[in-house]
């Protein structure tokens, strides 16, 4: 199913050009301004709360990286199953023989996404390079980690449309928390910082991972960034549960 639902998404992008270019000229001018941005700031400064100017172009290119994969495979399938509990086309997707979120994930993969990838991965492995670390596969995993936990904060977040409540307004607000985790984690109090880790984790889509590279992470970070994602999927588990009871499919209306 993995392999159809690729080609599907590719065939899809193919079918509506414009919108497979215009999304790689969004992505890649919003990525180069912003790698630029922080690059011209290192220029003027020093040292960003315990991070070098090399760890910090490392730093905002990890957030570039889970951002993106949050966008290739969680972006559009989120937005996607809120609309369809809203329209009643959910329905349809409660009658297919496969696990719920792993089939509205494989139906809305978004190809155009993955077109910004190649000039991330080189950007980040650059980053590297000057930061003087390698490449571990504890790295490796802590990104598609936050990437994997991303999608499932949004699709919590739009359960709630289950329930009848609008689930626009929590994820604009969630979207502006997210515009935290390109902020240095550690110019933030010691108390924020934990919440933005343990409560509300923004910061393990950019910090975390970025740390344990850095060989800055301490164990408790390290097992949450790993753990946290089983964590957010058994709530989704129980949200999605409860949800259901409370659907009134296009049928009952």
């Amino acid at each position: 199913m993995l392999i159809e639902s690729i080609r599907f998404s590719i065939k899809k992008a193919i079918q509506y050009r414009a919108n497979l270019v215009s999304w790689f000229l969004a992505d890649l001018s919003l990525y180069t301004a912003t790698f630029l941005g922080y690059y011209l700031l290192t220029q003027k400064i020093d040292v960003f709360g315990d991070y070098n100017r090399e760890e910090i172009l490392f730093y905002i290119t990890c957030f570039f990286l889970v951002n993106n994969l949050y966008a290739i495979f969680f972006a559009e399938a989120v937005s996607k199953f809120g609309q369809s509990v809203l329209t009643g086309y959910f329905d349809f997707d409660l009658l297919k023989p496969q696990p719920l979120i792993k089939y509205i994930v494989l139906k809305n993969l978004n190809f155009p996404a993955a077109l910004s990838t190649p000039l991330l991965i080189f950007l980040n492995i650059w980053c590297m390079k000057i930061c003087g670390i390698k490449l571990t596969i504890a790295y490796i995993i802590s990104i598609f980690s936050a990437s994997i936990l991303m999608g499932l904060l949004f699709f919590i977040v739009y359960s709630f449309t289950l329930f009848g409540l609008r689930s626009e307004a929590i994820s604009a607000i969630v979207l502006q928390l997210l515009t935290i985790a390109e902020k240095p984690d550690t110019v933030f109090p010691k108390i924020l910082r934990n919440l933005l880790i343990y409560a509300i984790p923004i910061f393990l889509f950019s910090a975390i991972p970025a740390r344990i590279a850095l060989g800055k992470s301490n164990v408790y970070e390290s097992i949450w960034i790993y753990s946290s994602p089983l964590l957010y999927y058994l709530v989704l588990k129980i949200i999605l549960y409860q949800g259901l009871k409370k659907y009134q499919s296009a049928g009952e209306l």
